[in-house]
């Protein structure tokens, strides 16, 4: 009879293991979540007045791919349509913000170096602020990800405990009577 019993306990325990392993995935997701809204609000970035979502502060997945559109925008006008990857590292007479990477070509400081390409330079960093936005919207995306998948397995962690039980009672007594239930093996 014990061994009769060591599969519903077995599948009880496995059950009580998905529920808590899905209250984790949601606590977690719940806390990215905050994390990463916290963090984008402590920059105290707004969305200037010509993007998509204007004026707002960005703190969530729409105003950071908004802000990261507009910024991505204005550093296609400042490259001249370039990307960073595209322009040279020197800045060249002619000021065409493409740049050179030869250093034989570029402009001169009053000391005789290269001056280097601040149009690239802009590039860079909008393009790290750009992946930062993305990566904070993806984040966001993410946490929503784990807490509905963690209310999953909460739900699927009751469901199979549940059958466990169900089988417990099929096989004992006590279990059985509380149910009005007449076991099997009685």
């Amino acid at each position: 009879m014990n061994r009769l019993r060591l599969f519903p306990q077995a599948v009880i325990v496995i059950g009580i293991a998905f529920a808590i392993g899905g209250l984790v995935a949601a606590g977690a997701g719940f806390y990215i979540h905050s994390f990463v809204v916290q963090q984008l609000a402590d920059q105290n970035i707004t969305t200037p007045s010509d993007a998509s979502i204007p004026n707002a502060p960005v703190n969530d997945i729409p105003t950071a791919l908004s802000m990261a559109d507009i910024i991505e925008h204005h550093a296609a006008g400042i490259g001249g349509g370039l990307t960073y990857a595209e322009m040279g590292r020197f800045a060249v007479p002619s000021g065409d913000p493409a740049g050179t990477s030869n250093a034989e070509e570029a402009l001169l400081d009053e000391a005789g170096n290269p001056v280097p390409n601040s149009s690239r330079e802009t590039l860079l960093t909008a393009a790290g602020l750009v992946t930062s936005l993305s990566l904070s919207a993806m984040a966001i995306g993410v946490s929503y990800g784990a807490v509905a998948l963690g209310i999953g397995f909460i739900v699927l962690g009751l469901v199979i405990a549940g059958l466990g039980y169900a089988l417990l009672g099929l096989i004992t007594p006590e279990v059985a009577e509380r149910f009005g239930l007449r076991p099997v093996s009685g």
